[in-house]
């Protein structure tokens, strides 16, 4: 069976190509590896203010992401990256929802997107939304006129959502809680499949047709990749996080573990929220904040590091979340240090979790003293099979049974 795909990202394809990555991109990019898929349709994530709105036409629509322009006007640009995919970015869902699909239905069969097929295979659309900030469009294709001019027939549609955290909890939507709910509420009912993160977020969808729990995967091979020079230059043992430095940390224990550890560094990658508290932190001498750094390039950090920690706080927001960065720590085969957050239940054998900040210095030091080559390739070893491309093959295996 044969798909085109209708995608609805949380990102830009700008942010993905800068080397800002999510299970969004991830399973974008399997997607297009499969045979099963024929074309996907990817549409940039969906501004909802003014302010976002004007972010995403200059960086976005005025400028090109690479690839061949296919479609420009005031509001919207439509890119051809490679022979599977195409890029839609647009502003027009600031004034109405309902015209960004009119145009996606007018755009593929202005140009026919979708009509490669062999007259044997199948046509099925495939409509795929990360995003709960709108959800008119499962229920909007499925009576849509985007159709194959070669054979004379609508395409049948198929819905899925992949739900990736609570945006009810988000503290970057906490103005929008109630839309969120809403849209939630219609996505439990007009989608077709409903997978999640994490085992919490099923509960978000109580009267849905078909949910299903698929955790985050990781790409081994990349994670294993170790610079010929050090990159990291800071004092050794290092403590490090990778991840957003927002409200989600708990910055009073990663202030408490720096005193505790004069002697250890604390290497903090990734980008520093504006409501994120880290003056205290920054005033620390041993506390190092490296910034953002891309996807290609974070196994080499990683691999600098001599144990990685997760210091989340506890509440609703991250009880939904599946941590991708546990994923990528075991992939390079280093210790781990973890507050309970949910999905670590998994891999309990191989990690340290800790309740309270003077458990969680203490499993450092632990964890540090234990390490080993068989600990090391023990780690490895749990996620060789936790990769994309099997959580992929999952998914298109539930949606084609």
């Amino acid at each position: 069976m044969k798909y085109n795909v209708i995608m609805f990202n949380m990102s830009e394809f700008r942010e993905w190509k800068s080397g800002i990555v999510n299970r969004n991109y991830h399973i974008l990019h399997n997607l297009l590896e499969k045979d099963q898929i024929n074309k996907i349709f990817a549409v940039d994530f969906l501004p909802y203010t003014k302010k976002r709105a004007l972010k995403i036409l200059m960086r976005s629509i005025l400028k090109s992401p690479g690839g061949k322009r296919i479609h420009f006007d005031l509001t919207s640009r439509l890119t051809k990256i490679s022979d599977k995919l195409y890029v839609y970015s647009t502003i027009d869902s600031i004034f109405s929802e309902q015209k960004v699909y009119k145009k996606i239905n007018k755009l593929i069969n202005k140009y026919d997107l979708f009509n490669n097929l062999t007259v044997k295979q199948s046509n099925n659309l495939l409509v795929w939304s990360y995003f709960p900030m709108f959800s008119g469009y499962f229920n909007y294709f499925k009576n849509s006129k985007i159709n194959s001019q070669k054979f004379e027939k609508e395409f049948e549609c198929v819905s899925v959502f992949d739900t990736v955290d609570n945006w009810m909890e988000h503290p970057n939507f906490t103005n929008y809680k109630d839309r969120i709910k809403n849209n939630y509420e219609i996505i439990s009912k007009e989608s077709d499949y409903i997978f999640t993160v994490s085992k919490d977020l099923l509960n978000i969808f109580p009267n849905a047709k078909n949910k299903e729990w698929i955790p985050n995967g990781v790409d081994l091979e990349h994670f294993n990749k170790k610079s010929d020079k050090t990159i990291i230059h800071a004092g050794h043992p290092i403590i490090g996080y990778v991840g957003t430095i927002e409200k989600r940390l708990d910055f009073e224990l990663i202030k408490y573990l720096s005193l505790k550890n004069p002697e250890k560094s604390i290497v903090l990658i990734g980008p520093v929220w504006k409501n994120a508290q880290v003056d205290e932190l920054k005033s620390q001498n041993n506390i190092h904040f490296l910034g953002r750094k891309s996807y290609s390039e974070l196994p080499y950090y990683i691999n600098e590091f001599d144990v990685c920690i997760i210091p989340h706080k506890i509440d609703k927001f991250t009880k939904s979340m599946n941590p991708l960065k546990l994923y990528e720590y075991l992939a390079c085969g280093k210790p781990i240090v973890t507050t309970k957050v949910s999905g670590i239940e998994k891999f309990q054998e191989l990690i340290y979790t800790a309740k309270t900040k003077e458990e969680f210095n203490e499993k450092i030091s632990q964890a540090l003293s234990e390490n080993s080559k068989e600990k090391i390739e023990s780690r490895k070893n749990a996620v060789q099979d936790e990769n994309w491309k099997n959580r992929v093959n999952q998914m298109l295996e539930t949606i084609s049974k």
